[in-house]
C-alpha cells in the first residue's frame, strides 16, 4: 500500500533533514513524500532538493499558509493512504507499518491515528517507542466524548486517511485560519467514519520551537472551527448520540475562552461567554469559571488563572 507523506515546509530549514530522515527510516517501504515549500526565504528548499531518494518530491507555492500547503499537497499524493507530518517533527520507524497494518485491517469506513510523544525543541530527534508494529488497536465511536474528556488525544502527525475519504472534502484544511485548522477536519472525519486507535506513540511533536503557532497563537478567541461544528451538531437529529458530546465539546472551548479573558481582566467578557457556553451544558469546568468570574475580585482571579495555566503547562 502506497503511502503519502504530505509535509508543509516554511522556514524550517533546520529540521526538515531530520523530519525526511525519518520516513527513509520507515520499516514500510512503499511510501513517498511531498514537501510543499510554501514559500520560504531559508535554504529548507536546497536541503530537500539534496535528498537523493526519488521518493522524496517538492513542490512550490507563494505563501498562502500551512492550510494550503497541506492541501495542495493532497492534490499531489499518489498514494492510497495520507499521512502528514510537519516539517519540524518526525516519526518513529513502525509508524507507516502500524498505520497500513489497521488500513488493511478495516478496508472502508474508517480512518486512522495513534498517540504521540511531545518533545521539547533542545531534545534530539527520537522516541520512546521503538518496538515492533502496533497490533492492538480499538474502535472510537464515542469521538466526540473521548476528545471532550481528555483533550487532543493525537495530532496532525498521527493520522492516516484515505486519500478516497479526504478528497470530497477538499479545501481538507480550511485556508486563512491558524487556530484548529487541523481538528475542523478530524472533526468532519468523525462525522463520517470511525477512527481506529492505538494509544501507542508512534510519532514526535515537537514543543516551544520558536515561532510555532501553536505558541504565538491567543488562545482568547473561539477559533471557528467549534463554531461550524456547534452549527452542524444543532442540525443532527436530537437521537444522536454523537450531538450532545459535541456540543459539550463546543461548550468547553467556550469555557476556556472565558478563562483567557478573566486572566486578562476582562471579567465581563468572560461572563459574556460563560452565557454562551451555558447551551452546551453546565460541566464542572463552567461553574468553577462562573465561581471565579461572579465571586472573585478580578485581581485575585486574574492571579488564580495565571498559577493554573502555569500548572497545567507545566
Amino acid at each position: 500500500m502506497l503511502c503519502s507523506v504530505i509535509v508543509p515546509l516554511y522556514n524550517k530549514g533546520p529540521y526538515i533533514e531530520a523530519a525526511l530522515a525519518s520516513v527513509l527510516a520507515q520499516t514500510h517501504a512503499d511510501w513517498e513524500v511531498v514537501v510543499v515549500d510554501d514559500g520560504s526565504s531559508d535554504d529548507g528548499a536546497q536541503r530537500v532538493r539534496a535528498c537523493a531518494d526519488a521518493r522524496v518530491r517538492l513542490v512550490s507555492q507563494a505563501n498562502g499558509g500551512v492550510s494550503r500547503a497541506r492541501n495542495r499537497g493532497i492534490l499531489e499524493a499518489r498514494g492510497d493512504l495520507i499521512c502528514f507530518l510537519d516539517a519540524d517533527d518526525w516519526y518513529g520507524p513502525v509508524y507507516l507499518e502500524t498505520m497500513v497494518g489497521m488500513a488493511r485491517a478495516h478496508p472502508s469506513g474508517s480512518f486512522f491515528a495513534c498517540g504521540f510523544e511531545r518533545i521539547p525543541d533542545s531534545r534530539a530527534a527520537a522516541l520512546s517507542y521503538q518496538g515492533a508494529a502496533v497490533r492492538e488497536t480499538r474502535l472510537l465511536d464515542d469521538f466526540f466524548e473521548r476528545r471532550r474528556r481528555g483533550g487532543p488525544f493525537f495530532c496532525t502527525n498521527s493520522v492516516a486517511i484515505r486519500r478516497s475519504d479526504l478528497l470530497p472534502l477538499q479545501p481538507c484544511f480550511p485556508e486563512g485560519e491558524s487556530a484548529g485548522e487541523d481538528q475542523d477536519l478530524w472533526f468532519r472525519l468523525a462525522e463520517r467514519l470511525t477512527l481506529v486507535f492505538t494509544p501507542a506513540q508512534l510519532v514526535a511533536y515537537r514543543v516551544e520551537v520558536a515561532g510555532s503557532l501553536c505558541a504565538i497563537e491567543s488562545a482568547d478567541v473561539l477559533a471557528p472551527t467549534f463554531e461550524r461544528l456547534e452549527r452542524r451538531a444543532l442540525a443532527w437529529p436530537a437521537a444522536n448520540p454523537a450531538r450532545r458530546s459535541a456540543l459539550r465539546l463546543v461548550s468547553d472551548a467556550r469555557v476556556s475562552v472565558a478563562r483567557a479573558a478573566l486572566a486578562r481582566g476582562r471579567r465581563g467578557e468572560a461572563l459574556a461567554g460563560l452565557r454562551r457556553a451555558a447551551g452546551g451544558g453546565m460541566s464542572r469546568h463552567w461553574w468553577v469559571a462562573l465561581a471565579l468570574s461572579c465571586l472573585l475580585p478580578t485581581r485575585l482571579a486574574v492571579k488564580w488563572q495565571m498559577w493554573r495555566e502555569t500548572h497545567i503547562n507545566s
